[in-house]
C-alpha cells in the first residue's frame, strides 16, 4: 500500500502507479548515476555489490557471485577482470573444480569494502531515521514482498513464455 502526502491510504491499482513509484525510488535513490554508489563512492554499483559480497563470503566461486548478484555469467566475467585489474580482488583455483576460481578481495579491496559497507549502512541508518518508527516494519515487509514478486512475475513474463515455446531454458 502507498501512502499519500496526505497519509490517506492508496493501493496500487496499475501496473502504471507500481512503475511510476519504483523508478521514483531508483531514481531518488541514486541508482541511475553509473560511475557513483548512493553512498558516494566512485564506481558502480554492481562493483561496490560485488566487493562487499566478498566482503561477507570470502572463496566465493565466480559463478555463485553471478547469481548471487542476478548477473549474468559474460557479465561478471567481466566485471572481474575490472575489479582485479584496479587491484581489487585475487583470483585462486578452486580446488575442488580446476575450471572454477574463488574470488578474495586484495588488502586494498578489503578496506574498499569495508568503507562502502559502512558508508552504505549509514545512508539506510539515515533513510530509516526519515521514516516513522511504528511504519518501519511495514517498509521492510513491502520491500521484501517486492523481491518475491520480482523471479515470480519473470517466470511468466510474455519474453519467459515466448523462450518456453521456443525451447530455450530461462
Amino acid at each position: 500500500m502507498l501512502v499519500n502526502n496526505d497519509r490517506s491510504p492508496l493501493t496500487v491499482s496499475s501496473p502504471q502507479e507500481l512503475r511510476r513509484a519504483f523508478q521514483s525510488l531508483i531514481r531518488r535513490f541514486g541508482l541511475l548515476d553509473p560511475d557513483r554508489t548512493p553512498c558516494g563512492h566512485s564506481l558502480t554499483v554492481s562493483h561496490a555489490h560485488a566487493l562487499m559480497e566478498l566482503l561477507n563470503g570470502p572463496g566465493l566461486r565466480q559463478l555463485d557471485l553471478a547469481r548471487t548478484l542476478g548477473l549474468s555469467k559474460s557479465a561478471v566475467c567481466r566485471m572481474v577482470e575490472q575489479l582485479e585489474q584496479r587491484g581489487w580482488i585475487l583470483r585462486q583455483a578452486d580446488e575442488q573444480d580446476g575450471r572454477a576460481c574463488r574470488l578474495r578481495l586484495s588488502v586494498r579491496g578489503a578496506e574498499l569494502a569495508r568503507r562502502i559497507d559502512a558508508d552504505s549502512l549509514a545512508r539506510f541508518a539515515d533513510i530509516l531515521d526519515h521514516v516513522p518508527a511504528a511504519r518501519r516494519r511495514e517498509v521492510i515487509a513491502a520491500l521484501e514482498l517486492l523481491q518475491g514478486a520480482i523471479p515470480a512475475a519473470a517466470r511468466t513474463s510474455p519474453a519467459a513464455r515466448r523462450a518456453r515455446r521456443i525451447g530455450v531454458s530461462s
